[in-house]
């Protein structure tokens, strides 16, 4: 790679800040077509004029958030009122999530969105967790997550969270670096108490926040440190439009804030997959470095920790990190996950035995997720794929 190019590559990324058998289906899922979002992908007209409860509550679901935004679910509808979700074996992280745990926390936030949607539509929601019995922590198995019915109920209270579902996202640009107030602190554990099996920590003191922006960093330096690692992210990150529309995943410029002639310029005259997979460095080099401004540009952060590690543990921590994103958002706040340190591949091992040991977290207890909070504008929603392709026939 000559310098101009390399230079061209960095001049882009200081700019950006950039943030790491349709045939077949029922004539019910045919006849979404016409309304099936596109241009919003999803995010301002869910299915809300459809009659099928099933879809209408789904195409809230996959709203939810979910690693990499890979959106790694299979629907398999069961019943007039009754479905399944399984996670998509084709839609894993093998390098930066080798044993699927981010992936099972993914299902829980799906499951969280789709019933707070139903309380909106006047139905409750009964999930039955892993109806074929539950799985190891080092395999994935072809069995449920879950088993949903839907159950009409006029007199069900709708939950306050509902009117956040189409405004909730992770927010990956720089924040205010303003703390969160006493009382904003007080609230979120006091929300986080009606939780069942989570323990959610919040730190802002100056010197958590220094340590916080070096175990980060040094976190994202250790991943992109693996060519496989490397090019897990990189494959999904959107360079251009063209493949937001293509491929309707992932995340892009957009997701850090950058929009209008900026990004129209940097996605067709500067940024390249091609250039970019063919040698990485530069690009890691300053995702690495963005991560740095982003935990700078943040003064409190937070943890969910819970004492067991199951598969269960896992979607159900889901589910309680879905609706602190969702409180977060109703308080005002901006929201985004940076768990890189908290991965199980070897190499992070000893930096997250570091982190634990620092904030005096139990060795024997899981971090599901580790997060950021803070004041930002917001910013584009990431695109979701078309939610027949979900639905297994």
């Amino acid at each position: 790679m000559n310098n101009d190019t390399l230079l061209s590559r960095r001049k882009f990324i200081n700019i950006a800040g950039l943030s790491l058998g349709a045939a077949t289906l029922s004539s019910t899922i045919i006849g979404c077509d016409a309304v099936e979002p596109t241009l919003d992908y999803g995010w301002k007209t869910p299915f809300t004029e459809i009659k099928d409860i099933r879809l209408r509550l789904l195409s809230y679901a996959i709203l939810s958030p979910n690693p990499h935004n890979k959106q790694p679910w299979n629907i398999q509808l069961t019943g007039e009122n009754s479905f399944e979700l399984y996670v998509d074996p084709s839609r894993l992280l093998p390098a930066t999530d080798p044993y699927y745990r981010q992936i099972h926390i993914g299902q829980g936030t799906f499951l969280e969105t789709l019933v707070i949607a139903a309380t909106g539509f006047g139905y409750h929601a009964d999930i039955k967790y892993l109806p074929q019995g539950e799985y190891g922590n080092n395999e994935l198995k072809n069995k449920p997550i879950a088993s949903i019915t839907l159950d009409k109920n006029p007199k069900i209270k709708v939950d306050p969270l509902f009117d956040h579902l189409l405004t909730r996202q992770s927010n990956k640009s720089d924040y205010l670096n303003r703390p969160l107030s006493q009382l904003q602190l007080n609230e979120l554990h006091s929300f986080n108490k009606l939780n069942k099996l989570s323990n959610l920590t919040l730190v802002n003191s100056p010197k958590d926040k220094l340590k916080l922006e070096q175990v980060l960093t040094d976190a994202m330096r250790i991943e992109v440190g693996d060519l496989k690692r490397e090019h897990e992210t990189i494959s999904m990150f959107r360079f251009n439009q063209e493949e937001v529309n293509k491929y309707r995943d992932g995340f892009g410029l957009a997701q850090s804030g950058v929009t209008g002639f900026k990004k129209i310029l940097l996605e067709n005259l500067i940024l390249s997959r091609e250039s970019v997979e063919k040698d990485p460095t530069s690009f890691s080099q300053e995702a690495v470095n963005i991560v740095h401004k982003s935990a700078v540009s943040t003064a409190t952060f937070a943890w969910l920790t819970t004492t067991h590690n199951t598969r269960l543990d896992q979607v159900k921590v889901g589910r309680e990190y879905c609706r602190i994103n969702l409180k977060t958002t109703a308080m005002g706040l901006s929201q985004h996950p940076m768990s890189q340190v908290l991965q199980e591949y070897s190499d992070v091992l000893p930096l997250q035995k570091d982190f634990k040991e620092f904030f005096n977290i139990k060795k024997s207890d899981t971090v599901q997720m580790l997060f950021r909070l803070g004041e930002a504008s917001p910013v584009e929603h990431s695109p979701r794929r078309l939610l027949q392709s979900m639905i297994r026939v």
